[in-house]
């Protein structure tokens, strides 16, 4: 018996009815790290041919596991191409500095030989001879002027110049440098998009090995799930007056809620579908607070909220690896965008490992 295939029946025969989202996922999502590697090192199985065929129950759990396996990954997703974004805007401003500092190079080297020119022309006449023969006299003086306080200054001018040379090395391989990382990192998008997509098509295979009757049954328990947690949802007049006054959490809140019902989509961040962090980055947009696209990313910013004093569109981190945030909604629930095969809805805070709380704004 396959790894999953033991967790399931060790489930099973301790009666235990977790959620969905505290099931099988607490078990394994440890394998789902900042560590790319640690992506494929203990891959979640699927049953082998000669396991029993999993109950509808069983692969429900299952299903869900690996579909919010896949939502975590495209949470580091979204965390490196958010590095990827600020690392090309830093890029673009050294880039900028790198065509000022050659610019500064080529003037002082330019001056340098400016310098080194006058002195080699004039080295055959005296300032007095010179002066006796040039048609511009009071352009000579100037020149002369110029070229003797240059001369004075000779090992200052070139100390000048081998320094803005050096500052300009300097910034080129550190350039250089951030480029290759930016390479690496859309790299790291591509095998990210990979193990989603991986994790998606397992949670497919699942669902093709039940019959028709197990389908229906399955969609009919999810109607149900949703059924429950629509029920269970505050009504849109639920308020309690934010600490601060100033009104924005439960803004931010409203523009979540009029998501409901939205899809989930890997990366998404509207109009109308979002993941989990582009529907609080949004929601929080929406009253001029800027967040990142990433929920790792989210986690510091704000203040640290105790959970006993959460107030509405707090943002609530889910998960020791802070792969899932959604919106305070009020009585114990936030609103969140789910995972895959999922849409935004509302879900209490205990149906998945609470991790923190951060009150942005």
């Amino acid at each position: 018996m396959n790894f999953t295939a033991r967790v399931i029946s060790r489930a099973f025969e301790a009666g235990r009815t977790t959620s969905i989202y505290r099931g099988l996922r607490t078990t394994t999502l440890g394998l789902v790290s900042v560590a790319l590697a640690a992506l494929f090192i203990v891959p979640t199985s699927l049953p082998a041919a000669a396991d029993p065929p999993l109950t509808v129950d069983q692969a429900k759990k299952l299903v869900d596991q690996l579909q919010t396996e896949s939502g975590a990954i495209d949470q580091q997703y979204a965390g490196v191409r958010e590095q990827i974004r600020q690392g090309e805007a830093q890029l673009e401003l050294k880039q900028s500095d790198v065509k000022a500092q050659n610019e500064k190079v080529a003037q002082i080297k330019l001056q340098v030989g400016q310098v080194a020119l006058a002195q080699f022309q004039n080295r055959n006449l005296d300032t007095a001879a010179q002066l006796f023969v040039t048609p511009d006299t009071e352009g000579f003086l100037s020149q002369i002027s110029t070229v003797q306080k240059v001369s004075e200054n000779q090992n200052s001018v070139l100390q000048d110049y081998q320094q803005a040379q050096a500052n300009l090395a300097a910034l080129e391989h550190s350039a250089e440098t951030d480029l290759a990382a930016l390479t690496e990192k859309k790299k790291q998008l591509k095998t990210l998009t990979a193990a989603s997509d991986k994790k998606l098509a397992e949670a497919n295979k699942v669902l093709a090995k039940l019959n028709a009757d197990q389908r229906q049954k399955l969609a009919d328990a999810n109607k149900r799930a949703a059924a429950r947690a629509n029920s269970a949802a505050p009504s849109r007049d639920t308020t309690r007056a934010p600490i601060s006054g100033s009104g924005k959490g439960a803004r931010a809140l409203a523009y979540a809620k009029a998501q409901l019902g939205e899809p989930y989509v890997r990366n998404a961040a509207g109009p109308s579908s979002w993941d989990c962090s582009g529907l609080t980055m949004r929601a929080w947009g929406s009253v001029g607070v800027s967040l990142p696209h990433s929920s790792g990313q989210q986690y510091n910013r704000g203040r640290p909220v105790a959970r006993s004093d959460l107030q509405l569109g707090d943002l609530v981190f889910f998960y020791s690896d802070i792969s899932h945030v959604g919106l305070y909604a009020g009585n114990g629930q936030v609103i969140h965008a789910p995972r895959p095969g999922k849409s935004v809805e509302y879900i209490k805070i205990s149906y998945m490992p609470y991790a923190g709380a951060r009150r942005p704004g």
